[in-house]
């Protein structure tokens, strides 16, 4: 599903490049350590940049053969540009990220208010470039 010259930017943020590199990886890992599992997941949307780019945007896991639910902190979003071949539709590009929610601190919160004074003390300092 992977066009040759294709990336693959995975939820650890490592880089594979190259669908030969990506059928090595998943071989790998699905007849090793997650043998016996599937892949499940969802489509959340699909943008068309042009008749022949797509950006699709999904949540997937992988399913342990043991367990009957996904485990939600094993929940991963991916970000999948496809584009269209003389064979059909074929992953150009993906990136796949941990779905780890954070709160962004108010500007007058303690955390931003304590950024503020250290990033201070840095330049007081001599710290900062």
């Amino acid at each position: 599903m992977f066009t040759d010259d294709s990336d693959y930017v995975s939820y650890d943020g490592t880089v594979a490049r190259g669908r030969a590199r990506h059928q090595h990886n998943h071989d790998k890992l699905f007849r090793g350590v997650l043998a016996g599992s599937a892949l499940v997941g969802d489509l959340e949307s699909v943008r068309y940049l042009t008749p022949d780019v797509a950006v699709a945007h999904g949540t997937a896991s992988v399913l342990m053969p043991w367990r009957s639910t996904l485990p939600r902190r094993r929940l991963s979003r991916q970000t999948i540009v496809v584009v269209r071949t003389e064979t059909g539709w074929k992953i150009g590009a993906i990136h796949n990220g941990r779905v780890r929610p954070v709160t962004v601190p108010e500007p007058g919160s303690f955390p931003s208010k304590m950024s503020r004074l250290m990033a201070r003390g840095a330049r007081r300092l001599g710290l900062t470039g």
